[in-house]
């Protein structure tokens, strides 16, 4: 049972439109215990009774092996959900945030630097956040960059920071030699729209960088008494896991090519250590991607 004035109900599979899904996991929200997650991790504006008698229902498209949350909330509370129920104030009083990704990202500046030797491209960053990465671009050197970010808080903050965003990709009618997205994909309602619109923004031989939680051993989490946490499913926030399967089947769709980066460190450099894990970490767990438009 889904009550539909707060929610939608997925009946195929969101990223390939296949009806052939199937259901791996079903659990009342109550059951899951996402009550009392929600109690940390949101405000206490968020209607709990929504939950009552709804399930938190895992389905895995047969075709393109993609995994999603079926019952989500519908576009007027998925909006609410990042302006209203999820606090900023913390978020908002954080400083330095353009040192802080410069100093996290060295390696993604660095494939910027070596793929482009260019300041004048043009770059989209799809949920912008609060700006910190494109902060850091401009610090680096880079000027021609556009931003789209669905909460209007989160607008209202990157205006003050002097970074124009809009809300919806439609908005959008240059084309860009880099996209770049941290940690968006996971929230689409409709990922095989939005990818489709950011691929028709992408010039021919222009780059896509997206990260993404890992999600490779979620079906095994499943099996263990799974409860409401900030993982690659969240309740009704994370609400889709990207299969390597599923990432195969984005990349032939949409004529897109793996790019394999490699990079040598110095072991005098500063952030060595940090450097190299984080190098391992994303190249095993796939959680970031670098494709290009072919």
């Amino acid at each position: 049972m889904v009550k539909k004035s707060y929610f939608k109900v997925r009946k195929c599979c969101p990223l390939c439109l296949s009806k052939n899904i199937e259901i791996i996991f079903s659990k009342t929200f109550n059951e899951i215990k996402t009550k009392q997650f929600f109690k940390k991790h949101l405000n206490s504006k968020f209607p709990m009774s929504i939950l009552n008698h709804n399930n938190y229902v895992i389905c895995e498209c047969k075709k393109c092996k993609f995994i999603f949350q079926k019952n989500i909330l519908n576009k007027k509370f998925n909006s609410k959900l990042y302006d209203d129920f999820i606090d900023h104030r913390k978020i908002l009083k954080r400083k330095n945030f353009d040192k802080e990704y410069l100093e996290n990202n060295s390696q993604e500046f660095d494939l910027i630097d070596r793929i482009f030797k260019d300041k004048k491209i043009s770059i989209l960053e799809y949920g912008a956040g609060l700006g910190g990465w494109i902060s850091a671009l401009k610090v680096s050197g880079y000027r021609n960059i556009d931003a789209v970010e669905i909460s209007q808080k989160r607008r209202n903050f990157l205006k003050k920071i002097k970074i124009k965003a809009t809300p919806d990709l439609s908005n959008l009618k240059k084309k860009y030699d880099l996209i770049y997205s941290d940690q968006t994909f996971e929230h689409l309602i409709y990922p095989e729209k939005e990818i489709k619109r950011l691929i028709k923004l992408l010039k021919i031989g222009g780059y896509l960088i997206f990260k993404i939680p890992p999600g490779n051993n979620f079906k095994k989490k499943l099996r263990k008494n799974y409860t409401a946490q900030k993982d690659e499913a969240t309740p009704l926030e994370h609400i889709n896991i990207y299969s390597l399967k599923s990432l195969d089947f984005i990349k032939e769709r949409y004529k897109l090519s793996s790019v394999k980066y490699y990079r040598y460190y110095k072991i005098y450099e500063l952030n060595f250590i940090k450097n190299v894990l984080s190098f391992i970490y994303h190249k095993f767990s796939g959680k970031k991607l670098i494709l290009q438009k072919t």
